[in-house]
């Protein structure tokens, strides 16, 4: 039997110590480097939910500034509105209180019942608690305020946007009335049982009425009330004025409350002025915020708070998500205003953000998973090679590996405390190495990105502001109340403009220059965006006053192409088209400026109106525009149009084109105008499939309608 030497024997036990010892030490090496990835995850983790966390605070501190900012800038500006016509009616009650004064001396001004013929235009009217059955009573009286008339029409150039009507109402039992709203029906009037008359008088001061439905307006408005009193101090009366409760919201308080904030007005009694969404007449929006009131006592909490005159800001929880409410008072009325704005809609960002720290954790593990892999083959390769090394080479290796690991691992954690400087250094010329210098990065990437936020967000917020401001602006130059001239039965008209970007360079027109003759007008200017709607303000301005001056089609075109020309030096140039239409015979007279020509349906055929357009406005100095003539028959229509609508292009780059332009105002020239313009645009967007809008989209129709 062969016997192993003592050498042998001790090789081999050595060999054996040193493979169970690297097994042993190469087992807890993975154990701890698995428990290194986990640390890191969570580190990673934390570091996440630290960063939403501070985000959401500032974005939430930004929202409660932002907030109160914009609820203090409308407060002013309501409170001056709504003092400017509580002045008014100080105003007028005073001039009401001089004439009973100077009664001996004032001449009689005779002011006639409510009358249908006066509808639609201001006028002085006289109405009674007996109607006419009260004139031989109240007709010396009546006469002497009749001459109120001399303040109101010297004053109505300058009164508020927001009034409705002028109105006074006397104990002896009729009103005084300046407004747009004649009719027969409303001659029977009492003044002295209405609320703003018994509030004024039974206050002796100036009282604002809660909303109501106006019966001469058909309007939901508010009353800003004010007794009058005679030469002996003895109450004669009160002076009143309508202000609606949709110009109110709509030119003071509905501005810049994002895209799905609303605001609302409260009285101090706990009455509800107005508020968004709410539409005239509309009580049943009423009764809707006032259920928020009562079915969630935060709701109901802040508005205990709001009459009660504070100011201040609140998150409140609904059932259409979290809320921040911005609330204040309006010093004028003791009324208070709130801007509600939904959190989600100032917290998107956070979401990004948690995205953003998710996509780099994500990352950062990867590495670390690929480590861990490296590592194990590593481990088996030298596994291997045991058999030569000795316990303590094996030792030396295996603290060699770990080391970095537990520097990156303290590193993460520093991190995810919010130490945002933290940096390691780590020279081992390997995948550690490469790991310590993604997490160097990641650091300072998330610090720069926090850092910026506030940055980016309120750039974003400005941008977005100016350019909504712009695109209301050039929306209210253009007229869009339709129809324009519903006492004018001799003719129809439509007209709309879609702009490509938020503002655009298209515009139309349409005016009297006289009781019988319409002027209208097509025109694009060239290029896009902010330079265009500013040339397209001052060609309008130019052509509509110019015309007003009396001058013809062609003469227009011509002091009007002087004009732009003068100081051009971008360059830009505007086609245009202008007609002049007697409604009374429906003769057109017309010229063109380098537009496109409009189309003339007339006996269900479809042609377009012949002339030698002249040369762009703004182009060439001292150019002749030569006008054209055609009589229009009953039921004849004219379209005018921007090239926006004949080179709307599809995903090929095809044109709609004049044929299809043609072929869609034939097929659908039986409908209302404004049905008619929409399915010119239906089947502009069935031909495009999606396609950008490229240009500006602009389309007036004109339909000559003379009674038999």
């Amino acid at each position: 039997m062969k016997k192993t030497s003592i050498k042998r024997k001790m090789l081999f036990l050595l060999l054996g110590m040193s493979f169970v010892l690297l097994v042993a030490f190469g087992a807890i090496t993975l154990r701890g480097v698995f428990s290194i990835r986990e640390q890191v995850q969570q580190s990673s983790a934390r570091l996440g939910e630290f960063a939403i966390r501070n985000s959401s605070l500032f974005l939430e501190q930004e929202a409660h500034e932002k907030l109160m900012a914009r609820a203090k800038s409308r407060s002013m500006v309501i409170d001056e509105r709504l003092m400017a016509i509580e002045n008014d009616v100080i105003y007028f009650a005073n001039y009401a209180a001089a004439i009973y004064k100077k009664a001996g001396v004032l001449s009689p001004m005779p002011v006639a019942y409510s009358s249908s013929n006066n509808r639609g235009q201001l006028a002085l009217q006289l109405k009674s608690a007996n109607g006419k059955a009260d004139y031989q009573r109240i007709r010396r009286e009546a006469y002497l305020l009749g001459n109120i008339a001399t303040a109101y029409e010297s004053n109505k150039d300058d009164m508020n946007v927001m009034v409705v009507a002028l109105f006074l109402g006397t104990e002896s039992g009729f009103a005084i009335t300046y407004d747009r709203f004649s009719d027969d029906e409303q001659q029977v009037f009492d003044p002295r049982a209405r609320p703003w008359y018994v509030g004024a008088k039974t206050l002796g001061d100036t009282y604002w009425t809660a909303p109501y439905v106006d019966m001469a307006s058909d309007q939901l408005v508010i009353t800003c009330a004010r007794p009058f009193y005679g030469a002996n101090g003895e109450f004669m009366g009160v002076m009143g004025i309508d202000v609606t409760v949709a110009d109110l919201y709509d030119e003071i308080v509905n501005i810049d409350v994002g895209k799905h904030g609303y605001a609302f007005i409260v009285d101090s009694k706990k009455k509800l002025i107005s508020a968004g969404g709410i539409g005239i007449g509309d009580s049943d929006a009423y009764e809707t915020m006032k259920a928020k009131w009562d079915n969630n006592p935060e709701y109901a909490e802040l508005v205990k708070r709001m009459v009660a005159g504070e100011s201040g800001f609140k998150r409140i929880s609904m059932l259409t998500g979290d809320k921040f409410i911005a609330y204040l008072q309006i010093p004028t009325t003791s009324w208070s205003l709130a801007i509600v704005q939904p959190v989600s809609e100032i917290m998107g960002l956070v979401a990004e953000n948690s995205e953003a720290i998710e996509k780099m954790t994500d990352e950062t593990l990867g590495v670390i998973r690929s480590m861990v892999r490296n590592m194990l083959i590593n481990f088996l390769f030298v596994l291997i090679l045991a058999a030569l090394a000795t316990a303590y080479f094996s030792n030396r290796m295996s603290n060699k590996i770990i080391k970095p690991v537990i520097i990156l691992e303290k590193c993460f954690e520093r991190i995810a405390d919010g130490e945002l400087d933290t940096r390691v250094e780590l020279k081992t010329g390997d995948e550690i190495e490469r790991l310590g210098i993604s997490v160097n990065t990641m650091a300072q990437e998330l610090k720069e990105y926090i850092g910026n936020l506030q940055t980016i967000t309120a750039e974003k917020e400005r941008i977005g502001a100016e350019l909504d401001v712009a695109t209301k602006i050039q929306a209210s130059m253009l007229p869009c109340t339709f129809p324009p001239f519903p006492e004018y039965g001799e003719f129809d008209i439509y007209a709309v403009m879609l702009p490509a970007r938020e503002v655009g360079g298209d515009f139309y027109d349409f005016f009297f220059l006289d009781d019988n003759t319409l002027a209208v007008v097509m025109a694009d200017v060239s290029g896009k965006g902010v330079p265009a709607a500013l040339f397209m303000v001052i060609a309008k301005t130019l052509i509509k006053n110019t015309a007003l001056s009396g001058k013809q089609p062609g003469e227009v075109f011509e002091t009007v192409n002087n004009m732009l020309c003068e100081g051009n030096e971008n360059g830009m140039f505007v086609t245009a088209f202008m007609g002049y239409l007697n409604i009374e015979n429906g003769v057109f007279t017309y010229v063109n400026a380098g537009h496109t020509p409009p189309i003339l349906r007339s006996n269900e055929q479809c042609d377009f109106l012949k002339i030698k357009p002249g040369f762009v406005l703004a182009g060439i100095e001292d150019m002749s525009y030569k006008q054209g003539e055609i009589s229009l028959q009953k039921g004849d229509e004219l379209f005018l149009y921007t090239d926006g609508v004949t080179e709307a292009m599809n995903n090929e780059l095809a044109l709609f084109g004049e044929t299809r332009l043609i072929e869609a105002i034939g097929k659908n020239h039986d409908l209302p105008l404004k049905e008619f313009t929409a399915s010119i645009k239906h089947n502009i967007d069935e031909f495009t499939k999606g396609a950008e809008q490229a240009d500006d989209i602009t389309m007036l129709v004109l339909r000559y309608t003379p009674p038999a």
